[in-house]
């Protein structure tokens, strides 16, 4: 399921990149442009045959990075909807009976149900694991140890799935560097020949890479630090919701254990 998503935004950000880079090709090479807005279409890559390919790579990584991103935030909205769910009573004084268990385990064996084709919701994952600790240990401080234990795991578990965006996050500034350091190779390699235009021409191919990219690093980085905040919520909201409605909600007696066992 990951690598199809994955496999999805590589497509369409290729699709994006088309799109962008003809765009900025056709408007240098069939608009009227002033001298402003012709400087502006250089910039973005319109001079494909002088080094204007290097910007759609950095466009192309951008928005890849942009999609992974807007993904994983809506994958990060439904697991909030989860908390809606009222898989545990959330009502003030409402106090929860072991022989009110199996009436949980119901509720999260329909949803794990509905979600058999994909990872399944983290609330649920980590609901299911406190339930079977606690029948199997009748333990609250345990139950409580493996709710840490596995909401820690979790959390690892979603940080591993970001890791092509901290690679995108890399590639993009590095992509511009690239088309600095060929930018300034080349103008070296004719300044021999006193070509001072030529040579312009590349001293601009070298800064515009360089812009572009660092431009385009510092707005997907912003969202990317957005997403770690969102993620690091999610889990905090999760782990509190199971341990305020489970864990202190809870009344625990001999009799009750006997019957939830």
């Amino acid at each position: 399921m990951k690598l199809r998503n994955l496999n999805k935004s590589y497509l369409t950000a290729s699709f994006y990149t088309l799109i962008f880079s003809t765009t900025v090709y056709c408007g240098l090479q069939f608009l009227s442009l002033n001298s402003y807005l012709k400087r502006v279409f250089i910039l973005l890559g319109g001079d494909i045959a002088n080094g204007g390919i290097i910007q759609s790579f950095i466009f192309f990584s951008f928005m890849w990075a942009y999609l992974e991103i807007r993904k994983d935030r809506k994958e990060i909205k439904n697991e909030f909807k989860y908390l809606c769910l009222e898989l545990l009573p959330t009502r003030d004084k409402h106090v929860l009976l072991p022989l009110d268990i199996p009436h949980i385990e119901s509720k999260l064996a329909k949803l794990a149900k509905s979600q058999s084709r994909d990872k399944g919701s983290i609330l649920v994952r980590l609901l299911s694991t406190a339930l079977l600790k606690f029948k199997s240990t009748q333990s609250m401080s345990e139950t409580i140890d493996v709710i840490s234990i596995q909401s820690e795991i979790s959390r690892e578990l979603h940080e591993s799935e970001h890791s092509n965006i901290r690679y995108l996050l890399w590639l993009i500034p590095s992509i511009g560097f690239i088309g600095t350091v060929i930018g300034i190779s080349q103008a070296l390699s004719i300044a021999a020949q006193g070509d001072m235009e030529a040579i312009t021409s590349m001293l601009g191919v070298a800064f515009d890479t360089t812009l572009v990219s660092l431009v385009l690093s510092a707005i997907v980085t912003g969202l990317f630090h957005r997403l770690q905040e969102e993620t690091d919520k999610l889990h905090a909201h999760i782990k509190e919701y199971v341990i305020s409605n489970f864990v202190n909600r809870l009344e625990i007696k001999k009799d009750d254990l006997k019957s939830a066992g």
